[in-house]
C-alpha cells in the first residue's frame, strides 16, 4: 500500500515556520509552491475548516461540501493531471467495467488512476498536490475530533484515535465507463487468509471532483453523467455506526416497527477471550497443523455480535449477574455494560457455520445471521451490502467542480453512474485508521 506523507504538515514538524521558506526553496524553485502553501498554513492555524458538521458520517450518511477547494486549485490540479496523462503516468484501474469471468483485458471505457506519492513526477503544477494535503491535513484534525469522541468516553486514547492521510490518487474516467457498486473497506474477518495482516485500515473515504461547466441535461456542458451514488441507511439516535471500541460494524437491525426507517447497526468483535478446555465444540484437528502446541494455549479467541446500548443505565442489575451462573453472554455484558451481545460467543467450527474458508460478502453474512441467538432478530438482520427494501435512502452526487464528498468506508455501498460524455476527473483517497492490536492473552 502506497503511503503519501510528505505533507506541509509533516513538514512544519521537522522545520520551523521561520526557517520554512528556505527549505521550500530548496525543494522547489516554483514560486507558487510558496505562495500556496503560506495560504495553506494560514488556513492551517485559523482552523478554517472547523464549523462544519461531520457528524453525518457516523450517523449512516453522505457528508457533501462544495467549494471545498478554489475555482484556481482546481484549475492547478486539472493541469497537473494532464501533464501527468501526457507522460504516461496513469494505469487502468481494474475496477471499472469489469465482469465476472472476463480477461481483464481494458479498453478505452475503463477508468485510469495515478497513485500520487512523494516521487510522483514533478511539473509546473505540481505543487498543488502539496497545497491540497494541507487542506486535507487540517481536515483531518476536525474528524478527528468529531468522529472519535464516543472513543474518549469510552477510555480509548486519542493516539488509537489518530486518522493518517495515507493514499491519494487521480482517477481520469472516459465516456462509457463505470465503477459498479462496492464497499471500500471490509471487516478483517471477511478478508480470509488476508485479514488482520495490516496494521491500518481504510476508516473515512472522500474524493474531490474537478470538473468545470458538467451537467447531466446540458448539451453544451464540458460532460455529463457519473454521477457518485450512495446507499446508505439512517443510524438510529444516541449511537454511531461505523465502529465500536474498535470493531467494525457488519450488518444493521431493522427497527421492529415497520413505520420505522432507523436502523440499528451491529457490530462484530473477533477476540471473545474464552478458555480452550470450555470450547466444547472446538475441532482440534482445524489447529494441528497452523499451531502444533494448541492443546497447551489456555485461551481461544472467538467472536460474537453485538448491538451498542443507547442508555446503558437501563442494564440489568449488574450484581445480580454476578451472582448467578452467568452463561459467557452475561458475562461479557459485565465487563462490556455498554454492549448488548446477540449471540453466544463462535468460531468457524460453530453449528451453522460454512465449511468454506473464503466466503463471498452474502455467505458470509447468511453465516452471522445464524448464530444469533433470537428468531426475531434474524429476521430483521441484514449485510451492509443489502441495498433493497425500506429505508434504504439512495444519494446521488453531480460531479461539481471543487465538491468534496466524505462517507465511512466500511457501511456505504456506493457506485459511480455511467459517464454518458467528457472525461470525469477527480482526485481520491482515504484516511486510515489503526486496525485493533492482538490482545495480550493471545498465544498463551
Amino acid at each position: 500500500m502506497q503511503r503519501y506523507s510528505s505533507s506541509a504538515k509533516n513538514i512544519l514538524s521537522r522545520v520551523s515556520r521561520k526557517h520554512l521558506p528556505c527549505y521550500l526553496q530548496q525543494q522547489s524553485n516554483n514560486s507558487k509552491l510558496l505562495n500556496s502553501l503560506d495560504a495553506a498554513i494560514e488556513r492551517s492555524d485559523s482552523h478554517e475548516l472547523t464549523g462544519q458538521d461531520y457528524s453525518i458520517i457516523r450517523k449512516g450518511g453522505i457528508y457533501i461540501q462544495h467549494n471545498f477547494i478554489t475555482a484556481t486549485e482546481v484549475t492547478a490540479l486539472q493541469n497537473d493531471i494532464k501533464q501527468l496523462y501526457k507522460s504516461n503516468q496513469f494505469i487502468p484501474s481494474g475496477l471499472s467495467n469489469r465482469v465476472e469471468g472476463d480477461k481483464n483485458e481494458f479498453g478505452e471505457e475503463d477508468r485510469l488512476t495515478c497513485t500520487i506519492t512523494p516521487i510522483l513526477l514533478k511539473g509546473d503544477d505540481s505543487f498543488i498536490r502539496q497545497v491540497v494535503e494541507e487542506k486535507l491535513e487540517t481536515l483531518k484534525q476536525d474528524l478527528e475530533e468529531t468522529l472519535f469522541q464516543e472513543n474518549a468516553v469510552n477510555g480509548i486514547s486519542m493516539e488509537e484515535s489518530n486518522l493518517d492521510l495515507a493514499e491519494m490518487y487521480y482517477s481520469i474516467s472516459p465516456k462509457g465507463s463505470i465503477l459498479p457498486r462496492h464497499q471500500d473497506e471490509r471487516h478483517e474477518d471477511t478478508k480470509g487468509e488476508k485479514g488482520w495482516m495490516n496494521d491500518t485500515r481504510r476508516s473515512i473515504s472522500w474524493l474531490i471532483y474537478l470538473n468545470n461547466d458538467w451537467c447531466t441535461d446540458n448539451q453544451e456542458a464540458s460532460g455529463g453523467g457519473g454521477q457518485f451514488r450512495a446507499y446508505c441507511r439512517k443510524c438510529i439516535d444516541n449511537v454511531q455506526c461505523g465502529s465500536h471500541d474498535g470493531n467494525l460494524q457488519i450488518g444493521w437491525l431493522s427497527s421492529s416497527q415497520s413505520i420505522e426507517d432507523d436502523f440499528e447497526p451491529i457490530f462484530l468483535d473477533s477476540w471473545v477471550q474464552m478458555r480452550a478446555a470450555d470450547s466444547d465444540n472446538v475441532d482440534d484437528t482445524l489447529y494441528e497443523e497452523e499451531e502444533p502446541d494448541y492443546e497447551q494455549l489456555k485461551w481461544r479467541p472467538m467472536s460474537a455480535l453485538y448491538r451498542v446500548r443507547s442508555d446503558v443505565n437501563n442494564v440489568s442489575n449488574i450484581q445480580d449477574l454476578l451472582n448467578s451462573d452467568s452463561d459467557s453472554t452475561q458475562s461479557l455484558e459485565i465487563k462490556y455494560p455498554n454492549r448488548e451481545y446477540l449471540s453466544q460467543p463462535f468460531g468457524v467450527d460453530s453449528p451453522g457455520w460454512p465449511q468454506e474458508t473464503e466466503l463471498d460478502p452474502s455467505d458470509f453474512i447468511q453465516a452471522l445471521a445464524s448464530q444469533l441467538s433470537d428468531e426475531s432478530i434474524r429476521k430483521r438482520f441484514v449485510g451492509l451490502e443489502e441495498i433493497k427494501g425500506q429505508g434504504v435512502n439512495i444519494v446521488d452526487v453531480e460531479p461539481t467542480a471543487g465538491t468534496l464528498v466524505m462517507f465511512d468506508s466500511v457501511m456505504v455501498p456506493h457506485e459511480v453512474l455511467k459517464v454518458t460524455s467528457g472525461e470525469r476527473l477527480a482526485i481520491a483517497g482515504w484516511f486510515h485508521e489503526t486496525v485493533q492490536e492482538f490482545p495480550d492473552w493471545y498465544g498463551t
